[in-house]
């Protein structure tokens, strides 16, 4: 009994088309009966009739059109927002096995760019597999960069961001393990589970953490980056490859991994090959992405998959790495790397960002990535150009999650076939978000020339 009170519950919008649905019951069935009882009906008595018949039926169908319509839609909002108030009938309509049968994304990135695309993404869609490369030449070393890419990862796709950050920061007190990061331990305790394997162990905390999706490492094995650079130097390692760059003042003109050939993990290629949309970046071009597609399998896979493939570009250069880097820049160096062919669409961000935030970039030997749109023309790519751009509280220049996760989906609702029923249920439930999440997200809180702009002291005013 609770339940159908539940359908009737206020907001719903549900009860006006159940009442359509009574009054063309009543028309139809009193038409039927009237005509029925009589053995002969004058002309006016009988369009009467036949007025109500026609009514009471066209009531009836309008009832159930309107009201599955409804439904759909209160199925989108729950999808929308699964922690929202009032859930109580949607409850009896939507669930986490529906959420989990949600458009298919697998992401390659790195770093921040990464992150900022994991909060956007979960949004829409609770299956996401994001693919991160662990290469360094510390093995096993918990404190490494790439490590520390893969729980930041983590804790974007989790449920509760504030608690996971706070599991993974800290610090123990007392036993034997007094001052060691409990992140770092939990780590080690998956390792155990896996024979000591650092990319094992992030295999298995993925599956243990209560996460919006999965992060896996694109391979089991142990592997190194290598690079050479454009003094012709050749360097192995991570933290050689920085250092020497830095320390010679050169860039990269190629990299490579050692060993060469190494075997994806066990779920990269078939979540690839499940995948409805495919993105690679933003992150680290020659430490992050390249790495990634460097592996065969991975980059044969991509190419083969009939997925929705989309590049999202950084918005700053890397100092000594993609110095004065446009566009085209990026796009060619993957295509040098591991072939064309991984993506036939693009995203980049053109912001009108506050020149101070600029020059500090500027300073660090950092610039924005530029547009050259003739030559990425010749390129044959979709790019999509939007504001995505937004400084957080550190002032550092990120793209606006949920800016940039509903232009990823805009292009997967543009490719979808509505002919199949179960993408259109995914297109439905995709542009409801959009437009929930658009509809929230018209206050900008970027930092630009002719919009109104905050302050790190929430001070708000007009530049």
């Amino acid at each position: 009994m609770n339940s159908l009170f539940e359908w009737l519950s206020p907001g719903l919008k549900l009860k006006r088309w159940f009442l359509l649905l009574m009054i063309g019951a009543l028309l139809l069935s009193s038409s039927i009966a009237k005509f029925m009882a009589s053995e002969a009906l004058q002309l006016a008595e009988l369009f009467k009739c036949i007025l109500m018949f026609a009514i009471g039926f066209a009531s009836i169908i309008m009832s159930f059109v309107m009201a599955q319509r409804r439904i759909l839609q209160a199925i989108a909002e729950a999808n929308a927002n699964p922690n929202g108030r009032h859930m109580n009938f949607k409850k009896l309509i939507f669930d986490k096995r529906m959420l989990d049968k949600n458009i298919k994304v697998v992401v390659i990135g790195g770093g921040e760019g990464l992150v900022s695309l994991l909060k956007g993404i979960k949004i829409f869609s609770n299956n996401i597999t994001a693919i991160v490369n662990v290469v360094d030449n510390e093995k096993n070393n918990l404190d490494s960069l790439s490590v520390q890419d893969v729980k930041k990862a983590m804790i974007a796709l989790s449920n509760k961001e504030e608690a996971m950050e706070e599991f993974f920061t800290h610090r123990i007190t007392s036993g034997d393990s007094r001052g060691r990061n409990v992140g770092n331990v939990f780590f080690e305790m998956m390792g155990d589970l896996s024979g000591g394997n650092l990319s094992s162990s992030i295999e298995k905390a993925s599956k243990v953490l209560s996460m919006r999706g999965s992060v896996i490492p694109a391979t089991l094995d142990n592997i190194t980056i290598g690079a050479v650079l454009t003094d012709g130097t050749r360097v192995i390692g991570k933290n050689a490859i920085e250092e020497t760059v830095e320390r010679k003042t050169v860039g990269i003109e190629k990299v490579f991994l050692v060993p060469e050939r190494c075997t994806p993990a066990s779920d990269v290629i078939r979540s690839i090959k499940e995948a409805d949309v495919i993105i690679i970046g933003p992150g680290s071009l020659y430490m992050s992405i390249i790495p990634t597609l460097l592996i065969k399998e991975i980059s044969d896979a991509i190419r083969k998959s009939e997925a929705t493939k989309i590049f999202v570009s950084n918005i700053m250069t890397e100092r000594n790495q993609t110095d004065n880097y446009s566009l085209s820049d990026y796009v060619n160096m993957i295509h040098e790397h591991a072939g064309k062919g991984l993506f036939n669409h693009c995203i980049f961000s053109d912001s009108d960002i506050v020149p101070e935030y600029i020059r500090r970039y500027n300073k660090e030997g950092s610039d924005l990535v530029e547009l050259d749109r003739s030559k990425v023309r010749d390129l044959k790519l979709n790019v999509l150009v939007d504001d995505l751009a937004t400084v957080d509280e550190k002032h550092a220049i990120r793209h606006d999650p949920i800016k940039l996760a509903s232009c990823i989906f805009k292009i997967v609702c543009d490719n979808m076939d509505l002919n199949d029923d179960d993408k259109a249920i995914e297109y439905y439930t995709a542009k409801s978000k959009m437009n929930r999440m658009n509809n929230k997200n018209k206050k900008k809180s970027i930092l630009f020339r002719d919009v109104k702009v905050v302050m790190p002291n929430n001070k708000k005013h007009r530049k």
